[in-house]
């Protein structure tokens, strides 16, 4: 079989790529869509070169026209990339042919080509910071409405894989959620920070636009929705490391969040479940398996941001004026970065719209590790008659006697503790049910998760509006993936 059109990265795949990006973040990656914002920025340049009187405007007019992958030879300039090695003048040599020589002397004028390439990046940044953000809000009112529901629910926490204490399920989500919001200003951050233009010419000091360099940039940086920066940043690559560490930062919660997903799903402890319907198979030889396979992807896809955001790192060290060998790094990196980062949330999107609550689960492990898991407010309750060192070591050889074979179905926890004389002094059995019931060592579980729901509905609220806010280029919407 010939495959004609080869598709060898795993987000490309007609079958697979589904788990690894979305379409959405795809789209914005098109290697046609790259050149037609290389087109948009160039044409941006032209009008604002015009408003200065550097070039004529009936020149800049027709740039504006002819800025147009559809019109140009798409054929020749893949020819054209093999033949010169270069990445931009084969793009510049396809529009010479369908504009005026008039006009063609005035495409390109005066800026160098990583100008270019790089607020077309910006552009793209900014689109791409638009969907995480937004799907960072879907999550953030996912989790606070689930924090709400199961506020109360009492469940066990855990240390070091280990029961510890009574908590709440609204109280773990809330942990989530928290760290999401901090996500959120984040990506927000890099938003503000992160996508600027660049138009410094060959060795960043401006000096082919006769004097008039800071006026035009500010001019070519409105015009396209992008901040004018102080200096060049050919070499200064450091708000694109920015940009990867807040997404390696965002995709590492989401992995943190479906993990412990996966541990809760466990047969032993079956609390939590990822969304699961009739006809998703588990296993070729084990009818019986529910595998967390979504979970388990958005781990794998943390892992992946991570990785290619360590490549941000490598670009912060160049070589003199320009090096691009960053640049060529954070084409792979940032878009690899990217459609990981997209394809995570949006599998978290789906995960937590359906996450599957088993609460008569919950319930009754709560039930079965009453008494070991309310020893510290046992403890502090015996210290006010033997003092807290006695309490801890009279419930610590009680404990470790019930757990190395002494607990059973007929012998209760309690019944250790009821049988101990110490502990009969200060409680009767009635009262020391009512201690260590778990529902009443919860502190202040309640209160926190309220903190953090009203910060997340503070936080939607004030940027729910613009959450999401996918722009097109304000000269043309390249349209064309």
């Amino acid at each position: 079989m010939t495959c004609h059109a080869p598709r060898s990265h795993i987000v490309d795949s007609r079958f697979y790529g589904g788990g690894y990006a979305t379409m959405e973040a795809r789209r914005l990656f098109c290697d046609l869509r790259r050149l037609q914002r290389w087109l948009d920025v160039e044409a941006a340049l032209a009008l604002s070169q015009a408003e200065l009187g550097t070039i004529p405007a009936s020149a800049a007019r027709e740039i504006v026209e002819t800025a147009r992958l559809d019109l140009l030879d798409q054929t020749a300039i893949k020819e054209d990339i093999a033949r010169t090695g270069h990445s931009l003048i084969p793009l510049l040599n396809a529009w010479q042919k369908v504009v005026s020589p008039e006009a063609g002397r005035y495409i390109h004028y005066g800026a160098t080509t990583q100008d270019i390439q790089d607020t077309a990046q910006s552009l793209e940044i900014k689109d791409v910071l638009a969907i995480l953000e937004r799907d960072a809000g879907r999550i953030i009112a996912r989790l606070a409405a689930l924090a709400e529901t199961y506020r109360d629910v009492v469940t066990i926490a855990r240390t070091h894989g280990q029961q510890a204490l009574p908590t709440t399920l609204g109280a773990k989500l809330a942990v989530w959620l928290d760290e999401m919001i901090r996500n959120g200003n984040r990506l927000r951050n890099c938003r503000h920070s992160v996508p600027v233009a660049q138009l410094f010419g060959g060795v960043g000091t401006m000096a082919a636009f006769d004097g008039h360099g800071i006026e035009l940039l500010n001019r070519f940086s409105a015009r396209l929705g992008l901040a004018p920066p102080l200096s060049a940043w050919h070499t200064s690559r450091d708000r694109l490391a920015e940009l990867l560490a807040a997404m390696a930062i965002v995709a590492g919660t989401l992995g943190k969040i479906a993990n412990e997903i996966c541990q809760l799903s466990r047969d032993e402890i079956g609390e939590l479940e990822e969304p699961f319907h009739m006809g998703k198979i588990g296993s070729t030889t084990m009818p019986h398996k529910r595998n967390p396979e979504l979970c388990e992807q958005v781990v794998v896809l943390a892992r992946l941001v991570r990785n290619k955001a360590s490549l941000g790192f490598e670009t912060l060290i160049s070589e003199h004026e320009r090096d691009y060998r960053a640049v060529r790094l954070e084409w792979a990196a940032l878009t690899d970065a990217s459609l990981y980062a997209c394809g995570a949330l949006s599998l978290m999107q789906t995960i937590l719209d359906n996450l599957i609550v088993h609460e008569a689960t919950i319930r009754r492990n709560v039930e079965q590790a009453a008494g070991l898991i309310a020893t510290e407010a046992l403890m502090f309750r015996l210290a006010e008659n033997m003092g807290k060192q006695a309490a801890h070591h009279l419930l610590y050889e009680l404990s470790m006697e019930a757990r190395n074979g002494g607990w059973s179905a007929d012998r209760p926890f309690i019944d250790f503790l009821a049988g101990h004389p110490d502990i009969r002094e200060v409680f009767t059995r009635e009262e020391l049910q009512m201690a260590i019931d778990p529902a009443r060592h919860v502190g202040l579980a309640g209160e926190l998760t309220d903190r953090v729901v009203q910060e997340a509905g503070a936080w939607l609220a004030a940027h729910g509006e613009d959450l999401g806010a996918v722009t097109p280029c304000p000269l043309r919407d390249a349209g064309i993936c």
